[in-house]
């Protein structure tokens, strides 16, 4: 071997043995992949707490949008006495039954009125002079110095001025009422919750001008979904969460209640049922429109199935149409997921129920389950 031979041999054995180190120090740390941190949690019967409270609102037992019936020009609204001060009624304020709460201009309608009622008198009066005639044609009629033609002639008109007294009493009883309308009078004792017009504005026929509501009894309405619809019947005890005043020391109030109505069909957009629960409310605290937290005892929902939460669904890999969750087997901190199929059911919240697929107590992924996949190394995080 000449000394260029050798020296080829010893470069060749040099990179052989440099790529080879190469080669093992890339393949070293491809083999201990980092696991991924994910959060788990263990599949219970039992809903949590969270999946049976439910956001509501509360409103008036009854509330009447109150509506011209006739247009015209506002001149006049109702008062009240505030602090030795006479103001118009506005939102919030109190109202008995029967008071004025708004007025238009009465001065066409009263016009109308008289025109109407000069119309029946005018009627009357030739009702009176048809039925002298017709006297005067029967008794010519028997002494036959008439026709009989001519007796159901003014016996025609006599009918006719009679109908026609009947039609104007009919118009003036109408203009009657048109005057009466131009008057707003609260049909209850309730509070105002709204009043949209003013003294000058000109309103027309059927917009709702003010909203009266009795509030010595509220309702707190919310929706629910269908599995939980199917276990609440009228009377069914619930609790209500509302939001305490800010006068008060305490965070929140929790009420009982009753459920006293059940929607019999589902909202066409979000698929719930709505379910309403009356309060008394004879003292006025719980006003209209505050946003509730409806609680239904996990009495209701003994008998659901399996839950998990939404962020530990994903798409089953070789089904289109169905879905899956990452399990954990054992209870170490390190664990390999394992995909499993499971069939859901009704979502409750932020939940969903699961039909068939899991067991009590199996460690389901919350958090990172789309970061995985089948047979990933996981370690488990709080």
């Amino acid at each position: 071997m000449t000394p260029r031979t050798r020296l080829a041999a010893r470069a060749a054995i040099g990179l052989f043995s440099t790529c080879s180190v190469l080669a093992c120090s890339e393949a070293k740390p491809s083999a201990e992949r980092t696991p991924t941190p994910v959060k788990v949690r263990a599949v219970e019967r039992t809903l949590d707490a969270n999946l049976s409270r439910y956001s509501g609102l509360l409103e008036p037992a009854v509330r009447v949008d109150m509506a011209f019936r006739v247009g015209g020009y506002v001149d006049a609204l109702g008062d009240v006495v505030d602090n030795g001060k006479t103001r118009a009624l506005q939102a919030g304020d109190f109202v008995k039954k029967g008071t004025l709460l708004a007025r238009i201009r009465s001065a066409d309608y009263a016009q109308k009125v008289a025109t109407a009622q000069a119309m029946t008198e005018e009627a009357r009066s030739e009702a009176r002079l048809a039925e002298a005639e017709l006297t005067r044609a029967v008794k010519l009629f028997e002494s036959k110095a008439i026709s009989k033609a001519e007796l159901d002639s003014k016996q025609a008109r006599a009918e006719w001025s009679k109908a026609n007294v009947d039609g104007a009493r009919a118009r003036s009883g109408e203009a009657g009422v048109a005057l009466a309308d131009t008057v707003l009078r609260a049909p209850l004792d309730g509070v105002i919750l709204s009043r949209d017009v003013e003294i000058g504005a000109l309103v027309s026929p059927g917009r709702p001008v003010l909203t009266v509501a009795d509030v010595t009894t509220v309702k707190a309405s919310f929706g629910v979904p269908q599995a939980l619809v199917e276990r609440l019947s009228v009377g069914s005890p619930l609790q209500v969460h509302v939001g305490a005043d800010s006068s008060s020391s305490t965070p929140e109030k929790l009420l009982d209640a009753r459920v006293s109505r059940i929607a019999p069909g589902a909202d066409s957009k979000g698929r719930v049922f709505s379910v309403e629960a009356e309060l008394p409310n004879p003292n006025g605290a719980l006003r209209p429109g505050s946003v509730v937290s409806v609680h239904v005892p996990n009495s209701a929902l003994e008998t659901a199935a399996l839950s998990v939460p939404l962020s530990a669904v994903v798409r089953a890999p070789r089904d289109p149409r169905g879905f899956s969750v990452f399990v954990l087997d054992g209870e170490g901190v390190r664990a390999r997921a394992r995909l499993q199929t499971v069939k859901l059911g009704e979502v409750l919240g932020n939940a969903v129920t699961v039909n068939d697929g899991l067991r009590i107590g199996q460690r389901v992924v919350t958090v990172g389950a789309t970061l995985i996949q089948d047979g990933s190394d996981t370690v488990v995080i709080p």
